[in-house]
């Protein structure tokens, strides 16, 4: 039987597949309004992009989550249009999202960071998720066998935002 490292495991050959099919979305204002789920998802500095559950994951939570919020509203008509709103603004359109992103591969990434050089590792970074790879250890241990900070040539760079993790991580042992 052939051993596996514990740096390849659990990552599937085929994230480039799935990096190359993957759709960036920038992570504005407006959508951050529209959708809520991605405004506190990401609220954390660090945070660079973010992905939703993929493939039929993705379908069946976004779907069960829709679902929820339509019934929720529902509940809630009696006390007025505004909490049942509020279900459908919330849930509904985090639902929506999560199923809209299962259907194709989608990064949602700050606005800052679809400007920048260090695109390609953040795009990365999500197909890697996408690929089932929940820890953020692993990602990062995965990704340190293809990138250091200096074959990127990150040290001293003032076009990378100093609050960038990137660097960072990429040094990390």
């Amino acid at each position: 039987m052939k051993s596996v490292s514990p740096l390849r495991q659990g990552l599937p050959e085929d994230w480039q597949a799935v990096e190359s099919g993957m759709k960036v979305v920038t992570l504005d204002r407006r959508l951050q309004a529209l959708v809520p789920l991605l405004a506190v998802s990401s609220l954390s500095r660090g945070t660079r992009g973010l992905t939703l559950f993929p493939g039929r994951t993705g379908v069946a939570v976004g779907s069960a989550v829709t679902t929820a919020s339509v019934a929720i509203a529902y509940a809630l008509l009696s006390t007025g249009p505004v909490a049942p709103l509020l279900s459908l603004w919330i849930l509904g359109t985090a639902g929506a999202a999560i199923f809209a992103a299962s259907l194709r591969p989608t990064a949602f990434v700050k606005p800052i960071c679809v400007r920048c050089r260090l695109l390609p590792v953040i795009k990365e970074h999500e197909a890697i998720h996408l690929t089932g790879v929940t820890s953020e250890r692993a990602v990062w241990d995965s990704m340190r066998t293809r990138h250091s900070a200096k074959t990127l040539s990150l040290d001293g760079d003032p076009s990378i935002c100093s609050f960038c993790p990137i660097p960072k991580r990429l040094s990390e042992h």
